[in-house]
């Protein structure tokens, strides 16, 4: 892994309790730049929360490695408590930044590029966002650099836009990736039988916020269409927490093929045990999901989103438009027919060290111009 030519501290603020994709970037992000030997913090709120849960167990790991490798670096967290108000974040951060002293200030989301990023730019801190939805003027306008995860977001960005700004795809998430080795056939079957799925049953699953946006009540609708009599070998298993839980128990209509899970931890006996994968969504930036079902071998059936659209060239993805009920159930009949066989896929391209280092690249280019 490439390096900056001087160890740095650089702080991170997510100002989320829930743990999903944005927030595994960061803490996968955070815990890669301290093995590389610079100081780490992140920033979070609520110290209770799932997120500061995950992040505790990868700071640990993390810091236990650094040791056992006798090497420089380290990664800490830092917390606005639980159920500070809004107004109170920004003397906080501040606090904060004073105790750290941070060469660099790297947001992820909204509120914190608000709440953070800006209270960082105001003490002459650089401040870089990642982009993991959209550009936002408000959030972003006075950004020192934008990372973009795909090409759609950087097109976005207003050619007024002081700051530098780059595309560096997200990779292969480490945890899922590092976990799958360990799936063993027992955890698969339980998890079959709980669906009550045997082997000639083509299981299709889904991983993601309970929201408009991913598409759920699309994808349930679709498959109780392709497979209406209820006796047919095929299951629907949706993953995740999220506004939308009750409608969506509600559009299942008890059907007792389908089954709503919460968001868990450790997903990867989950992509194994899937025969299909689908992404039902109507918007997608990019797709963690996606490269975990991936790299688990899962054939996709994936809606033509901004993100997948960029990244998902493989010729034998099932693609269907998002919002529309018919072309997905046209997907979805074509993936049972098509067997259950494990796919291999290149996933090359999607590799943390090769992202990490060009992050490094970004913010030396960032305090350059700084500098001038």
């Amino acid at each position: 892994m490439g390096r900056l030519r001087r160890e740095m501290n650089i702080l991170h603020a997510i100002l989320s309790e829930e743990l999903y994709g944005s927030e595994r970037y960061c803490i996968e992000l955070a815990a890669a730049q301290a093995r590389a030997g610079h100081d780490v913090a992140v920033l979070i709120e609520n110290g209770r929360s799932k997120c500061a849960q995950a992040f505790r167990r990868e700071i640990a790991a993390t810091n236990d490695a650094i040791r056992q490798q006798r090497t420089n670096g380290s990664i800490r967290l830092a917390v606005i408590p639980r159920g500070t108000p809004d107004f109170l974040h920004r003397p906080l951060a501040r606090w904060h930044l004073a105790r750290f002293a941070p060469h660099i200030v790297h947001t992820h989301l909204n509120p914190a590029a608000r709440r953070v990023g800006r209270v960082a730019q105001g003490r002459g801190i650089p401040h870089v966002a990642t982009l993991h939805i959209r550009y936002e003027q408000r959030e972003h306008g006075g950004c020192d650099g934008l990372i973009c995860s795909t090409s759609w977001q950087h097109a976005a960005i207003p050619s007024d836009f002081r700051g530098d700004a780059a595309v560096i795809w997200p990779w292969l998430p480490v945890a899922v990736h590092a976990a799958l080795p360990r799936v063993t056939p027992p955890e698969i079957d339980a998890l079959r039988d709980g669906w009550a799925a045997d082997a000639r049953t083509v299981v299709f699953g889904s991983i993601g916020r309970l929201m408009p946006e991913k598409g759920m009540d699309v994808l349930i609708r679709a498959f109780r269409s392709v497979f209406p009599r209820g006796d047919e070998p095929a299951r629907l298993v949706i993953v995740g927490g999220g506004p939308q839980a009750e409608e969506l128990e509600h559009i299942g209509g008890g059907d007792r093929r389908i089954t709503l899970m919460s968001a868990q931890p450790e997903p990867a006996a989950l992509y194994r045990a899937f025969d299909v994968y689908v992404s039902a969504a109507r918007f997608e930036p990019f797709g963690l999901t996606i490269l975990e079902a991936m790299d688990a071998g899962a054939p996709l059936v994936v809606t033509r989103t901004h993100g997948p659209n960029e990244f998902l060239k493989d010729a034998r993805v099932l693609w269907a438009e998002p919002n529309d009920e018919a072309t997905l159930a046209a997907q979805l009949r074509a993936a049972a027919a098509g067997g259950r066989a494990r796919l291999d896929y290149d996933l090359s391209p999607f590799s943390r060290d090769q992202a990490v280092t060009a992050i490094e690249r970004f913010y030396d280019k960032v305090l350059a111009r700084r500098r001038r």
